[in-house]
């Protein structure tokens, strides 16, 4: 541009205008980005190696290629299988690696002249209208050739020399296969397709597909045995609810083929519906409030005595222990009732552990009556123990939990609302009591208000 600007002004003035920005000039680098720094290298390297060159980084470069772009280039040459005589062939013909190889597998396939028409349609880029979705291959060499792709197709045909009528379109699609092996992939339909050519565009989330070949997933296993993968496992049966076996022909993360069946690995099967029953909420299968007084607890005990507490690792552990023998979300609604989960957590802990969770955050608390209370636990604040007043009488103290945790106490009126709370029973019998006896034996006449609550005898349980 420098240059250009001077040759304005050498014999008279004159004036340069620049059809640019000047930031944009001045941005430029100083000069181009080697070819070989910035392209895709296979048929560099398969040129080499037909000159016997099978080292590229050994060659004393200018600018030595990107190891990352020799190594992809090399692996391409052994997937399309550029060795040995077949990759001499390939390196006769003028063009890229993967449509070599395409050629020289359909010369073997009785296809050699309807591969020449495939390759000089992928070389040109001129398909045809394009249909939504991409042209299929076939389709689009059923059509009428455009000029520029007839000429590239003599030019490819002159060199290849196809037998004459070689025009075997299932050993074409195969040939597609030996030259595109890391391009399959799934339609919409549910079919196997070699993807020739995806075009990438910021208007567009996804590639946009311009033409593909379908092909058959038993051809992978005829040229590709060695990257066919069996597995067995399990999966998860979303509209079931439910873990399912799962047998499966795997090509490059491509199912081929897959066998679904209720036989399953029973460690597999926990591990899954243990998994999936946390990911769902364990509010499927057991009682939201009884769930979070029992977290409540666990934790209130990990603070107070060292109890192990309850996260998400350990709530798995015992989901996948319940789970043995279980494959779905109904077996293991009915394995989780009457606070069986529960149990299966308290059963994790070792004896020491157990014992101090229960004695230092017991789940209920035995009252004067016989009958029992919830302890009610939150974080940070004392545990609570709610009853009608009447159940405390003849306790002279406030219970501790382990001898040494007062609880607060929620003295509960007949009908079942709270008239006190308190964490000094003895001091609530001396001071408030008396006032409320009299107000509270008016309004429930038919229930004891004895004068002396320390001495009195609690109802008896009916």
């Amino acid at each position: 541009a420098a240059q250009r600007a001077g040759r304005a002004g050498r014999t008279r003035a004159g004036r340069v205008i620049r059809l640019y920005p000047q930031e944009d000039l001045v941005r430029r680098a100083a000069h181009d980005t080697p070819e070989v720094l910035r392209r895709e290298l296979s048929a560099l390297c398969l040129e080499l190696r037909a000159m016997g060159i099978g080292e590229p980084a050994s060659l004393p470069w200018l600018d030595a290629p990107p190891e990352a772009s020799l190594q992809a280039a090399g692996e391409l040459l052994e997937r399309i299988g550029a060795a040995g005589e077949d990759g001499a062939k390939m390196a006769r013909l003028p063009l890229h690696p993967r449509l070599a190889a395409l050629l020289v597998e359909a010369e073997r396939r009785g296809a050699g002249e309807i591969a020449c028409e495939a390759a000089a349609l992928l070389s040109s880029g001129e398909y045809g209208r394009e249909a939504r979705g991409g042209v299929e291959l076939l389709d689009a060499l059923h059509g009428q050739p455009s000029f520029a792709t007839r000429r590239i197709r003599d030019q490819i045909a002159r060199i290849a020399r196809p037998a004459r009528g070689s025009r075997d379109e299932v050993g074409l699609l195969h040939a597609v296969l030996r030259g595109y092996p890391d391009r399959l992939r799934r339609m919409r339909d549910g079919k196997l397709a070699v993807a020739l050519d995806i075009e990438e565009r910021k208007d567009r989330a996804e590639p946009l597909l311009r033409l593909f070949a379908r092909i058959e997933p038993e051809w992978l296993i005829d040229l590709f045995p060695e990257r066919i993968e069996e597995r067995d496992g399990v999966e998860w049966h979303r509209m079931g609810e439910r873990v399912e076996s799962v047998s499966a022909l795997v090509y490059e993360g491509v199912v081929l083929e897959e066998t679904r069946g209720r036989a399953v690995d029973p460690e597999q099967a926990a591990a899954l519906l243990a998994r999936k029953a946390l990911e769902t909420g364990l509010h499927r299968f057991v009682d939201h409030e009884d769930w979070a007084a029992y977290r409540l607890r666990r934790a209130f005990a990990a603070e107070a005595c060292g109890v192990p507490a309850l996260d998400d690792d350990e709530v798995l552990a015992a989901l996948r222990e319940m789970c043995l023998g279980l494959t779905s979300f109904t077996e293991l609604a009915a394995a989780c009732r009457d606070g069986a989960l529960m149990a299966a957590l308290d059963a994790r802990l070792d004896a020491g552990a157990r014992r101090r969770f229960d004695e230092m955050a017991p789940a209920r608390l035995r009252l004067p009556s016989g009958r029992t209370a919830a302890v009610r636990y939150e974080v940070g604040k004392p545990p609570v123990v709610a009853a009608r007043l009447q159940e405390f009488f003849g306790m002279k103290e406030t219970p501790r939990i382990g001898g040494t945790t007062p609880l607060l106490i929620e003295l509960l009126a007949p009908n079942m609302r709270p008239v006190q709370t308190t964490t000094d029973l003895k001091g609530f019998w001396e001071r408030l009591y008396p006032q409320l006896r009299r107000e509270l034996s008016r309004r429930y006449p038919k229930h004891s208000w004895p004068e002396d609550p320390v001495t009195a005898q609690p109802p008896a349980r009916r």
